[in-house]
């Protein structure tokens, strides 16, 4: 977006109340509590049901706006310098604004709509998409009418496709919609309950919906939808590209195999077969699939590439958080909003990360309050085929209560008996879902069954982790195996909950530094073959007992394992160590023909790989020594394979190898901390997302006359008045002690303050000044994908390893989707 302000004045038909200078515009706003004000932003003044947007014109002027849109009468005189125009509807001038943006570009447009996978199919295709075009999609949930102009704006020269999602909640929407979008390619997910109240009948609502596409070239859709596909045929047979069971279709898709975690398709385009397998079985998922894979297909994306764009598929998005609760509970919550699709998916998630724990469903009354009994009986049906060893049901009508007829369910009047319940009656060793309407507020439910009531929290996004294994994953062959480094707790992230979530993604293999960590995680209920780099050998049974697989590094370790395996019935698989110059651990290759002697003829350890450790791969300046080890590497499993006649894995690259030197990939690779978006080389820094979000609270505000001190030995003494703030974060919770006296800088809100005083035990404290706003229970950012964790580390002379691996376990852990 790049206009003047008289140009969007001449676009939107308004008129000029007020004008200071010409200036270039270069975004909206429109909510002052979320946007960064600066003068190349104009501000419209939207009127809604509750608020009105002319109320917060000052507070906009104040923070630096100079150009407003309004449609009443303004106090002019408050805003000397700034630009204001009038117009009679602020949303019909934005919207028309974005329609004048959109005819800029003749570029490919994909709109998206349907009732109820609009943002999951969006997210889905800018993710695959996005390694063939040069493209722009709706953010997060932008799809009403303010969202999508929003979304529209965003195009810029250098597109060369939109994704742009649309959704109405009452009839006469769609066609402001459709204005701005004119899509050339259109996708219709479903028809369903979702925003039902605003429609006479689903009919209305469906053909409400198919106006998005009556200008469009092609119209992707599900030919098996009963209710829909004859009138989208009736309206559009020309432009449809269908996708189905039936060989009629555009695409054809049928199950090679189908069970409770695991799907295998077939999908049949042009001839071409392409066979794939995906760890989620359920409806809403496959729909969401084939409507991308299709997409995919129609736009001449190689076949080839679908097998990959299944593995990166994921589910609810931008709604879960996981967290470990009290008595041993597993938390999953996702009670932003409730419908049977989203029920659907997180019923399906909760299968995938409950492992042995019997499952509790906690859930509320639809958000729908039409076709009520239609809803209950299509849940009950769902929860019958679920195995779930508690359900409570929350402020359901009594009139639909018969209808649900699961076992164990048990009706709950409103969230206040609810909490009470819970109270008397807290679950134990259970993997609890708690799916219910926003109205509902169960946040807090969620908050007192939590494990830990510590303010500092680490987040992890799992969903930037995803997009992380993907950057990597571009550097390597297809066949190439990725092993997981998840060793500390998964770098302080919790190692349960990320290998489950890493099996998901297909990762090949695990590694951690020691047997309990391995143990860990087996009783986690991950499969995936594990490696420990370091291992006891007073623990080897441990080893048989738990299929982990160890890095043998010495003679000592290798005569132990020998000596286990003769009273074990199973062989174990074992990682052989060379050491090539990082002078740690491993064979040197001078023992190499002693190891082999030594290996000969103990059938019950099986070689699977062999390994080294780079010392300094993301640095150029030792590339020479780089590939000395490299070299003697390679010449170490040269000796080993032919004194053995054996074949193995071989792996050297770590994270920092995968970028500088893929050459070498060989058969296996070590991703570690990249995993979480750090990246050492410099090289792929604007790539990768950081995962890791380090949260504290303000504990309370004090003010400090000149020559008052904050904290032990009067480290923080001030000269002048001041204020500062106490945060809920020391040096127990790994903060290191020499991050205090002004040498770091935490945020809260959009603004950086220094610590001042030494670094206590369980706070911290911060110079606020004089004229900030902060108060006690704001929330203190210590490091996040703005704030990099690579600041925290320099301030404290160490690297990021350190700062993430030594957050102590009382700082609470969980896990969301964005």
């Amino acid at each position: 977006m790049n206009y003047s302000f008289t140009e969007i004045a001449e676009i939107t038909g308004g008129r000029i109340l007020h004008f200071s200078e010409e200036k270039t515009i270069r975004q909206v706003i429109f909510d002052t509590r979320k946007s960064s004000f600066e003068t190349r932003s104009i501000f419209f003044a939207f009127k809604g049901a509750i608020n009105d947007g002319h109320n917060y014109i000052s507070e906009a002027y104040s923070k630096g706006v100079r150009n407003f849109v309004v449609s009443s009468k303004i106090a002019i005189d408050s805003l000397p310098d700034a630009n204001v125009l009038k117009v009679n509807s602020a949303l019909q001038a934005l919207q028309k604004l974005a329609a004048h943006h959109r005819q800029k570009y003749d570029i490919p447009v994909i709109a998206i709509t349907g009732s109820n996978g609009k943002t999951v199919v969006k997210e889905w295709l800018g993710k695959v998409l996005s390694k063939h075009f040069h493209l722009v999609k709706s953010p997060k949930s932008y799809n009403s009418q303010i969202g999508v102009a929003l979304s529209i704006l965003q195009l810029e020269k250098q597109h060369e496709l939109a994704i742009i999602e649309a959704g109405i909640s009452k009839k006469n929407e769609m066609r402001y919609l459709e204005r701005m979008i004119k899509p050339t390619i259109g996708i219709f997910t479903n028809l369903g309950d979702a925003h039902s109240s605003g429609f006479d009948s689903m009919k209305e609502k469906l053909d409400e919906k198919l106006i998005l596409f009556r200008d469009c070239d092609t119209l992707i859709c599900c030919a098996d939808q009963e209710f829909v596909f004859p009138s989208i045929k009736k309206k559009y047979n020309s432009k449809i590209f269908s996708w189905g069971k039936s060989d009629s279709n555009s695409v054809q898709y049928n199950f090679a195999l189908r069970k409770k975690n695991l799907a295998e398709f077939e999908v049949l385009y042009k001839s071409v077969n392409i066979k794939f397998n995906s760890g989620f079985t359920n409806d809403a998922f496959i729909e969401n699939m084939m409507h991308v894979i299709s997409t995919m297909l129609h736009l001449d994306i190689d076949p080839n590439n679908i097998k990959t764009a299944a593995h990166e598929f994921d589910i609810l998005q931008n709604r879960l958080e996981i967290r470990e609760g009290i008595n041993n509970n597993l938390l999953i919550n996702d009670s932003y909003s409730l419908d049977m699709a989203s029920m659907q998916l997180a019923l399906e998630f909760q299968d995938l990360h409950a492992g042995e724990l019997p499952k509790m469903l906690i859930f509320s009354d639809f958000e729908d309050q039409n076709q009520k009994a239609h809803l209950y009986k299509e849940l009950n049906n769902l929860l019958l085929e679920k195995n779930l060893d508690q359900i409570w049901a929350l402020a359901i009508p009594h009139e639909f209560r018969n209808l649900l007829d699961a076992k164990n369910i048990r009706f709950i009047e409103n969230t206040e008996k609810l909490e009470h319940a819970l109270s008397l009656e807290v679950p134990e060793s259970r993997c609890i879902l708690i799916k219910a309407a926003r109205r509902f507020r169960l946040e807090s439910i969620f908050q007192k069954l939590s494990r830990q009531v510590h303010q500092t929290v680490l987040e992890t996004n799992l969903s930037g982790l995803d997009h992380n294994i993907n950057v990597y994953r571009s550097y390597l062959n297809d066949e190439t195996l990725l092993m997981a480094v998840i060793k500390a707790e998964a770098y302080g992230s919790g190692s349960g909950l990320i290998a489950q979530y890493l099996e998901k993604k297909k990762i090949d293999y695990l590694a951690v530094a020691i047997i309990d960590e391995a143990v860990q995680i087996r009783q986690s209920g991950c499969s995936l073959p594990i490696m420990v780099f370091n291992v006891d050998p007073e623990q080897t049974d441990a080893l048989w007992e738990y299929n982990i697989e160890p890095e043998v590094y010495s003679f000592e370790l290798l005569q132990a394992l020998v000596s286990m395996s003769k009273s074990q019935e199973e062989n174990l698989k074992i990682h052989l160590k060379v050491d090539t110059g990082m002078n740690r651990l491993g064979f040197s290759t001078d023992e190499i023909p002693m190891l082999i002697n030594k290996l000969k003829d103990q059938e019950k350890l099986q070689i699977c790989s062999v390994l080294s450790h780079l010392s300094a791969a993301e640095n150029e300046n030792f590339d020479d020594f780089t590939k000395k080890q490299i070299g003697e590497f390679e010449e170490a499993c040269t000796l080993l394979k032919d004194g053995l006649n054996s074949t193995f894995y071989r792996h050297i690259l770590n994270t920092a190898g995968i970028v500088r030197f893929n050459n070498y990939q060989y058969e296996m690779v070590r991703l570690g901390l990249g995993l979480y978006g750090i990246d050492e080389t410099g090289l792929i820094s604007g790539k990768l997302e950081k995962v890791h979000s380090l949260r504290a609270r303000v504990l309370q505000i004090k003010s400090l006359a000149p020559g008052a001190s904050t904290g032990y030995n009067r480290s923080g003494k001030v000269s002048e008045n001041t204020r500062i703030a106490i945060v809920s974060i020391g040096y127990a919770d790994g903060l290191m002690r020499i991050a205090g006296n002004g040498r770091f800088k935490m945020r809260i809100g959009d603004v950086l303050y220094p610590t001042i005083g030494n670094i206590c035990m369980d706070v911290c404290m911060l110079d606020i000044g004089m004229d900030s706003e902060i108060s006690a229970g704001d929330e203190v950012i210590v490091f996040d994908r703005q704030l990099a964790i690579e600041e925290l580390a320099q301030a404290c002379q160490t690297i990021s390893y350190e700062i993430i691996s030594r957050l102590a376990p009382r700082v609470k852990r969980t896990f969301v989707y964005r």
